[in-house]
């Protein structure tokens, strides 16, 4: 039987080097199970791999499933249970919802001591840092990686794996994706008259510029906050809320505002608000500044594995197919987000969404950024909240 938690409404991958003076750098982007179901060690990862994913492909037939938790949709659901069906003669029995909802069940399953799921794809670094690597949840990962396409480091942008725990290695990235940080009203903002993020103090943008609200968390938030650390600095954080941003708390309201030109511009727009204008012909678009932007992998962009999973050798399969080329193709053509993989195509994605040759793309699972993203974001609100009293 299938299980639902809710209903699912549904790498950055560094191009180039980012090594700023600020010093933000991109991140590279247990309990044994029981007796009775004993997962293969992969020792022979690098040699005799065959052998080792032979012996495990038996085991994984006889468990029979795998149980995965995942916030990527149903497209993303059926597809992965129709193609292990196929290749492997594995059920996939995914339980889907947000990514809260997901850390909320396992939490509560692990103080009743069930081990029901195997996998997670839906912990975000936030997620991670704040609630699975706290409670210790996690299992390592890296010795369940068998197939050479996946373990080849010339596979991956960044040319290597992207551990969120690079010591411990329990949560890998596999996709990332870019966040546009402005969208613009093409009647109201001539051609080139926005380059930079600084373009933004100028005077004649004062009042005219609408920001998701900062104060609750969100794009906005992050915005600045990724500003403040890594791309620009706090004196251009202050200076721009200076502009008199108009903060909003409704994303289609936003997007709404900017494509009927109440005003020119907008921070944090959310895509999934902003596209219906765009294809019903609003003269509104994009617009990422020359210093570039932040990046996230989000919930679905990961993979963890559970201590006690209680059907080891059929999530072993599962993550070796995952991030194969194969796999990941998949899981772009489900989600709609570009995979880390270098090998796998974008041709069929929103070119907003790919990552651009030259442009510099800050990453949110940065542990430097991770670790103060908490004081970054208390201190974007109170100088957005100082403003809103002046």
């Amino acid at each position: 039987m299938r299980k639902h938690l809710g209903t699912i409404v549904s790498l950055a991958v560094l191009l180039s080097i980012v090594a700023l003076a600020c010093g933000q750098r991109p991140v590279t982007v247990e309990q044994p199970p029981p007796a009775s179901a004993q997962v293969s060690t992969g020792a022979s990862v690098r040699g005799g791999w065959e052998e080792d994913w032979e012996r495990t492909l038996a085991a994984a037939r006889k468990e029979g499933q795998v149980n995965v938790y995942a916030n990527l949709g149903p497209e993303w659901r059926q597809a992965f249970i129709d193609v292990m069906e196929k290749k492997y003669s594995m059920t996939v029995d995914a339980l889907m919802g947000t990514s809260a909802e997901i850390a909320e069940r396992i939490m509560r399953e692990q103080r009743l001591k069930i081990n029901n799921a195997d996998l997670v794809l839906s912990i975000s670094a936030s997620n991670f840092d704040k609630i699975y690597q706290p409670a210790g949840v996690l299992q390592p990962l890296e010795k369940m990686l068998v197939l050479p396409e996946v373990i080849d480091p010339k596979a991956w942008w960044r040319g290597e794996l992207t551990w969120l725990d690079p010591d411990e290695k329990t949560l890998l990235a596999h996709r990332e994706y870019v966040a546009p940080p402005t969208v613009i009203n093409t009647d109201m903002v001539k051609p080139g008259e926005l380059k930079s993020w600084n373009d933004l103090l100028d005077p004649k943008w004062k009042g005219k510029i609408v920001i998701m609200d900062p104060t609750i968390g969100g794009a906005g938030s992050s915005t600045l906050a990724m500003l403040a650390y890594a791309i620009k600095d706090w004196d251009f954080v202050r200076a721009l809320v200076k502009q008199e941003l108009n903060p909003q708390r409704n994303n289609r309201l936003a997007a709404e505002w900017v494509a009927r030109g109440r005003y020119p511009i907008l921070i944090g727009p959310s895509k999934g608000d902003v596209f219906p204008f765009m294809q019903a012909g609003a003269p509104i678009e994009y617009f990422t500044p020359s210093e570039g932007t932040y990046s996230s992998v989000g919930g679905g962009g990961t993979i963890a594995q559970l201590k006690g999973s209680p059907h080891p050798n059929a999530a072993k399969i599962f993550i070796n197919f995952l991030l194969s080329k194969e796999g990941q193709t998949l899981q772009t053509r489900t989600t709609g987000f570009q995979s880390m993989r270098v090998d796998v195509p974008t041709d069929h994605l929103d070119p907003t969404t790919v990552l651009q040759p030259g442009m510099k793309y800050y990453s949110t699972i940065e542990k430097g950024f991770r670790e103060k993203e908490t004081e970054l974001q208390k201190e974007v609100t109170r100088i957005f909240e100082a403003s809103l009293k002046k």
